[in-house]
């Protein structure tokens, strides 16, 4: 059987892995990235603009169907 494939994946990992360690593995994949010519790059965090759209919660706590009836719970 021919394992060529598993060694390869298995040394590419080993190498991603490493390179992750070092801290380079960000850089290495930008020149790549540059030379392909796929490379955008990172936009501006720093801006605190509104969420497009808000998510109100499901219920409250008050509301008399968020309530567990404890009549279920005291069952012998």
């Amino acid at each position: 059987m021919n394992l060529t494939w598993f060694y390869f994946h298995v040394v590419l990992a080993t190498i991603i892995l490493v390179k992750d360690y070092n801290g380079t593995l960000e850089d290495a994949l930008n020149d790549f990235e540059k030379k392909i010519g796929l490379y955008t790059p990172p936009a501006d965090t720093t801006i605190n603009a509104p969420p497009p759209f808000y998510i109100p919660p499901i219920q409250d706590i008050d509301d008399e169907e968020s309530r567990i009836d404890s009549n279920f719970a005291n069952t012998k």
